[in-house]
C-alpha cells in the first residue's frame, strides 16, 4: 500500500471529474474514520439496509479502496456479490468507528495533499479556507461525484477487510444453517485464538477454546501422547460441548486450567446461531465431521517463532519446539488437518 498521497492521487485518477470536496472527504475519513456516522447501531443498521437495497450486486467491482492509516472504503456492490450480510457489514462499520481513534491535527496538515491534484488552485484555496474556518467537519460528496460514481460504501478497518473470505462464508451457512458451528485448527502461534477472538466480538457468539480442554497430568500417559491428536480430552470436549451443541443443548464444562492445575468455574454455552471452536486438534477426524464450515489458519515459522518467544519465560519456546509443535505436526499430517478445510487463512 502506498503512502497517504499516493493513494489519494490514486484514488484521483480513478475518479475523473471528481472535485475539491471529494479529496477532502478521502483526506476526512482517512484521519478521522466514520465515527461521527455512528450514534446508535440499529439507527446505523437501518440506513444500511435502506441502501443495500437500492444497489445490484456485482462481482466485477473491487471489494475495497484503501484510505490509508489502516482504513477502507468497502464496497456494497462487491459484499453484496459475496453474500455478505448487511447485519455483519454494519457490526464491521460500528466496531471500526468505536476502535478508530481521530485524528484531528493529522486532518489540518493533510489537507495540504489537496495542492498535489490537479485542481484549479483558486478552486482548492477557496474551499479549504472556508472549510479550515468551519473547523474541519465531515463533509458530503459532491453532486458530480455522486451522478458519475453513485458512491456506496462503508469506512471499515483494513483488519476486518482481510476477514471478508470468512465472514462471507460464515454469512452463507448461516443462512442455510439454524446454527452454525465453525471450527478453526493450524498450527501454534498462528493466529488461531486471536482470529477466533475476532469472530467472537463481530457476531457476538459463544467461543470455545481447546486449550480448556488438555490432558490433566494423570491422563499425560506415554501411550496417550503417542497417538495423533491424544494431546488433549477431545473425549470430555465431544460429551460437555460438541454432543450437547449437535443436538441443540446447552453446553456445560469446566476449562482445564494448566497454570493452576485445576478446573475453572463452569461455563455454559446454549444453543446459538453461530459458534466458533478454535485450537489445535479442534479438527480429529472423530470430530470433523460436525463442524459446517473448517477454517486452517497459517503463518511464516520466522512470525510463529517471535509470538513464541513472547508467550513465556526462559525454556518455553525450547518446550514448544521440542515437545509440542513435533505433536502437532504429527496430529496435522495424520490426520489430513489442513486438507479437510474449506478455507485457509490468511
Amino acid at each position: 500500500m502506498g503512502t497517504l498521497a499516493e493513494l489519494l492521487k490514486e484514488h484521483y485518477d480513478n475518479h475523473p471529474g471528481m472535485e475539491v470536496r471529494d479529496a477532502v472527504k478521502f483526506l476526512y475519513q482517512s484521519h478521522m474514520g466514520p465515527g461521527h456516522l455512528v450514534d446508535d447501531e440499529g439507527a446505523a443498521l437501518a440506513r444500511l439496509k435502506a441502501e443495500w437495497d437500492q444497489v445490484e450486486a456485482d462481482p466485477a467491482l473491487p471489494l475495497a479502496e484503501p484510505l490509508g492509516n489502516g482504513l477502507f472504503r468497502l464496497n456494497l456492490v462487491a459484499c453484496k456479490a459475496k453474500s455478505l450480510s448487511p447485519n455483519t457489514l454494519n457490526r464491521l462499520f460500528v466496531l471500526t468507528a468505536r476502535e478508530t481513534f481521530p485524528d484531528r491535527s493529522g486532518l489540518e496538515s493533510g489537507l495540504d495533499l489537496v495542492y498535489t491534484l490537479p485542481f484549479p488552485r483558486d478552486a482548492a484555496d477557496a474551499f479549504l479556507a472556508q472549510y479550515r474556518s468551519q473547523g474541519c467537519p465531515a463533509v458530503s460528496h459532491s453532486e458530480a461525484y455522486r451522478r458519475a460514481f453513485r458512491p456506496a460504501y462503508r469506512v471499515v478497518s483494513e483488519s476486518y477487510v482481510n476477514l471478508i473470505p470468512i465472514l462471507s462464508a460464515i454469512d452463507r451457512g448461516m443462512a442455510e444453517q439454524p446454527r452454525l458451528r465453525v471450527a478453526i485448527d493450524g498450527p501454534c502461534a498462528s493466529g488461531k485464538s486471536t482470529l477466533g477472538a475476532a469472530l467472537a466480538k463481530i457476531y457476538r457468539c459463544p467461543l470455545v477454546h481447546m486449550d480448556d480442554f488438555f490432558l490433566r497430568p494423570e491422563q499425560r500417559t506415554a501411550e496417550r501422547l503417542a497417538q495423533p491428536g491424544g494431546n488433549v480430552d477431545y473425549e470430555r470436549f465431544d460429551c460437555e460441548v460438541l454432543s450437547p451443541l449437535c443436538r441443540g443443548e446447552t453446553a456445560r464444562y469446566r476449562p482445564w486450567q494448566c497454570h493452576t492445575g485445576n478446573f475453572g468455574p463452569e461455563i455454559r454455552l446454549g444453543p446459538a446461531p453461530l459458534t466458533v471452536v478454535e485450537g489445535s486438534y479442534a479438527l480429529r477426524s472423530d470430530l470433523r465431521d460436525r463442524y459446517h464450515l473448517r477454517i486452517w489458519v497459517e503463518a511464516p515459522w520466522e512470525v510463529r517463532l517471535q509470538r513464541l518467544a513472547q508467550r513465556g519465560g526462559p525454556g518455553c519456546l525450547a518446550r514448544f519446539e521440542q515437545q509440542w509443535i513435533p505433536m502437532e505436526d504429527r496430529y496435522f499430517r495424520a490426520c489430513r488437518v489442513k486438507e479437510c478445510c474449506q478455507l485457509i487463512y490468511p
